[in-house]
């Protein structure tokens, strides 16, 4: 599903202040302060979201915020025909003359509520968005969404909107960073949960929300942030996202009629942070972007599948590469990962192409027989059923250990010829070529997104995300999405 991250986003904070960054001894102390000694975490955040304008963003997080749109909205126009996206749409889309653009729907559209909600759970139904260490959940999925429908409904410029994604991604990891991985493990899933803060601020840096209001809205944020992992593998999954989307937009709406919360409601007693994480961290103060923002370190998916069988899946491309061997050679093969994938990506017997998605074996089996894992119609019921894809799992073993990378694969084959190859691949390493990650999520979106919207309006949206920080309003932008 997504990587653990090996550390704190930012260890190198001082008690300097700077643009975008609040001083450790602003924290409101007292009653914000949690019961395990956690800062006002809330209030922080607050200050920092009400008072990041785009002067305080570098040029290379909006660069990174393209990448983010350009891929997100690819994924979410495959995604807005999957069944799950259907039902939702007739449920709760709307007329032509209301306020918010749906994805692919031609040209229909929704309250700003419900197009976050359908957006978010297109973005995400096809498992094919983005990822964070720091969050370790899928970060745009319930921001960009929410934020989508915010900006529509504030006349924001392009500008505004991909700063919005900056603050929603920071948030994100920040509060990632303090739950630790005791939240993941324990059973929620942090797209659903620690997207709902990411959705709510990319909101509130739209609506240009007064700190108050702001940690409010974190506060109504936390009190509805929700989703479990128990749900992997069916259409409830991509309804976190979009409830996460939903839930944060409406957060951010009512804390600016003056709707309250706990102010606090992250870090305090019987607050989100105690009762949804087991073992926390401290919340790093002061908020320092200086070294860069939590959204350059996003991780794009270029199979579609659950991430944390990406690496598993380069392991097996390079053996194929460099021994040329493929499904018919295999005698046996081991495959070691950590814990952190145990009730994610382990399931042993898929029955439909979602579950194949989540089954690591399964997944294992294709690309050592060198299907394109990034190929949207492989996830089809017929390839979780063909028998030979089948009799080859029960050559498959899968060795779950309690230490060791939780984003990186050892991949151990024997072939039926006596030989033994063993490949290692951690897929969990931002990109430092920036032209080159373009070039690559450009090619992923004119696969998936092309084939829906056709050339010419393809060519349109990738011409208004390039222009969208110097785009006075978003309509190009709509026009091609609709």
């Amino acid at each position: 599903m997504m990587p653990l991250r090996a550390g704190p986003f930012n260890t190198h904070c001082d008690q300097r202040t700077k643009a975008g960054s609040i001083p450790a001894t602003n924290a409101v102390k007292t009653r914000n302060q949690a019961g395990d000694g956690q800062v006002a975490a809330t209030r922080l955040l607050a200050r920092w979201i009400s008072g990041t304008g785009a002067a305080a963003i570098s040029p290379g997080a909006f660069e990174w915020a393209r990448h983010v749109m350009l891929d997100w909205l690819a994924v979410g126009i495959a995604g807005a025909s999957e069944p799950l996206v259907r039902m939702l749409a007739e449920e709760y889309g709307g007329s032509a003359d209301l306020p918010c653009t749906l994805l692919a729907s031609g040209g229909a559209r929704a309250r700003p509520h419900d197009a976050a909600l359908i957006n978010g759970a297109a973005g995400h139904a096809l498992d094919f968005d983005d990822v964070s260490s720091n969050m370790i959940g899928h970060p745009s999925a319930p921001v960009v969404p929410a934020a989508l429908a915010s900006a529509q409904i504030g006349n924001a410029c392009g500008r505004q909107l991909l700063r919005a994604l900056v603050v929603g991604h920071e948030v994100e990891a920040r509060i990632g960073e303090m739950l630790g991985p005791s939240h993941y493990l324990h059973g929620f899933h942090a797209t659903g949960t620690v997207g709902t803060f990411g959705a709510a601020a990319a909101c509130a840096s739209l609506r240009r929300l007064s700190e108050d209001q702001t940690a409010h809205a974190l506060g109504l944020a936390a009190t509805q942030a929700a989703g479990l992992k128990s749900m992997f593998g069916t259409m409830a999954k991509p309804l976190h996202a979009g409830k996460a989307a939903m839930n944060g937009l409406m957060a951010t709406q009512l804390a600016l009629r003056g709707f309250s919360a706990n102010d606090c409601g992250i870090e305090c007693p019987q607050g989100f942070a105690l009762t949804m994480a087991p073992e926390r961290h401290p919340f790093v103060a002061p908020i320092d972007t200086a070294a860069g923002f939590a959204i350059e370190s996003t991780l794009f998916k270029y199979h579609a599948a659950c991430y944390l069988t990406h690496s598993t899946i380069e392991a097996i491309r390079q053996l194929r590469q460099q021994h040329a061997v493929g499904l018919d050679a295999l005698e046996g093969m081991t495959i070691t990962v950590a814990g952190n994938q145990r009730g994610v990506c382990d399931i042993e017997d898929p029955k439909t192409g979602l579950g194949v998605k989540f089954s690591i074996k399964h997944l294992a089996a294709l690309a050592l027989d060198g299907a394109d894992t990034a190929d949207l119609g492989l996830y089809a019921d017929a390839t979780a059923l063909d028998a030979r894809y089948i009799e080859a799992r029960q050559r498959i073993a899968l060795v779950i250990t309690a230490t060791g990378d939780g984003n990186a694969a050892q991949v151990s084959m024997r072939t039926r010829q006596g030989q033994s190859f063993t490949q290692t691949a951690n897929v969990a390493i931002p990109a430092t070529d920036l032209c080159a990650q373009w070039t690559r999520l450009l090619a992923k979106a004119r696969s998936i997104a092309e084939p829906v919207i056709g050339p010419e309006r393809f060519g349109r949206l990738v011409e208004a995300i390039v222009a969208l920080d110097r785009a006075p309003t978003l309509q190009p932008l709509l026009d091609a999405i609709r």
